[in-house]
């Protein structure tokens, strides 16, 4: 995917002279990727973009110098391990005044910070997420495009989880299963593989471990990864044997939430209202107690970003945003249930990017 990066870093550099922000000082990140199209290798070495509001340069370590040069034009300033990057900075920052106002990426480590704060020596800091949050919410063509690749990838592995999912197998199992299938795939990196069976569906974040999946267990499969930069997240449910009337209500009504709240997906609606709509589906079945989190999140170069499926959120659906709908509902010692999609805005409401088969996968 081809990123312009000149129009990018204009971008973020008018809502820097917008907000009379000087600095913004970026690691190695989604940030970073989202600006200049690649990610250098992140260590304890500090390797900073900093952007003031009228020119741009990275300072780098030596070591990783080369590797980046070949995939930027932004001018290096470089530092050895023996010289330590005091120095570096100290040339690179303005000569004749501290910055008034800097951002900070606030995903980059802290000690880069400390480094930057001691040279640069700014009256005020502020989170880099007010300035690049708003540029990065509305996706472009080419980005929606990957991400439905990254998707459909995630449908193939969700595939491979399904039938992986017999008695006698554990989670960690199912779970390698899943990650051995993104990587054929060619994923860049799996980032999470979710399979929580039984009693332990009840946890939303459940790591998949050593128990063995057994007849009458409903199965979470919450699985993603990473393609091309962008992420893959989908949820489905299988069960092994005959399902209990009160799993079957509990599913339908999950599966009824995340259907309502993609059919009300349109320009110009809240976060918050889709969010309501899914929360009032389970409210009106009596699951309301047991649905704990979020409706969704953001996708994109990260796996949770903005916008916030989320009662209180009134930020406004606009075309290109892209987000999941993952409603759920959690029995204590029981079984959990969550059926989760990932969709973009369109003029004709939700389009939707995971297409795996939304129903329960039932095997004897």
């Amino acid at each position: 995917m081809l990123i312009k990066t000149e129009e990018r870093l204009g971008a973020l550099q008018r809502r820097m002279q917008e907000l009379q922000v000087d600095m913004a000082a970026i690691g190695p990140t989604a940030n970073m990727r989202y600006l200049l199209g690649f990610l250098p290798h992140a260590d304890e070495r500090l390797c900073l973009l900093l952007v003031d509001q009228d020119k741009t340069r990275m300072v780098v370590p030596a070591l990783n110098a080369e590797d980046i040069a070949a995939h930027t034009e932004q001018e290096l300033v470089i530092w050895s391990d023996a010289d330590g990057p005091a120095q570096a900075l100290r040339k690179t920052l303005p000569e004749a005044h501290s910055p008034r106002m800097l951002a900070v990426d606030g995903a980059m480590r802290a000690d880069f910070l400390i480094h930057l704060q001691n040279q640069a020596k700014p009256e005020k800091v502020m989170p880099l997420e007010g300035l690049i949050a708003p540029l990065r919410l509305r996706k472009s063509p080419d980005e929606i495009q990957a991400l439905a690749r990254a998707a459909e990838q995630a449908d193939r592995a969700m595939q491979a989880g399904v039938d992986a999912c017999q008695p006698g197998v554990t989670e960690a199992e199912v779970a390698w299963t899943v990650e051995t299938a993104f990587r054929k795939d060619g994923a860049e990196a799996v980032d999470f593989t979710l399979i929580a069976a039984g009693p332990n569906g009840a946890y939303p974040h459940h790591h998949a471990g050593a128990r063995p999946l057994q007849k009458g267990d409903a199965i979470i499969l919450d699985i993603g990864a990473t393609l091309d930069g962008y992420k893959s997240d989908i949820t489905r449910m299988v069960h092994l044997g005959i399902p209990s009337a009160e799993f079957l209500r509990a599913f339908n009504s999950v599966s009824e939430a995340n259907r309502r709240a993609r059919a009300a997906v349109q320009v110009g609606r809240t976060a918050s209202e889709i969010d309501g709509v899914a929360r009032g589906i389970l409210e009106q079945a009596g699951f309301g107690e047991y649905f704990t989190h979020r409706t969704g999140h953001g996708l994109g170069l990260e796996g949770h970003e903005p916008p916030w499926i989320m009662a209180g959120d009134g930020t406004q659906l606009e075309e290109g945003m892209v987000f999941s709908i993952e409603p759920g509902v959690y029995l204590s010692g029981q079984f959990g249930v969550r059926v989760e999609d990932i969709v973009t805005v369109s003029k004709a409401g939700a389009r939707l990017l995971t297409g795996f088969d939304h129903t329960l996968i039932i095997k004897d």
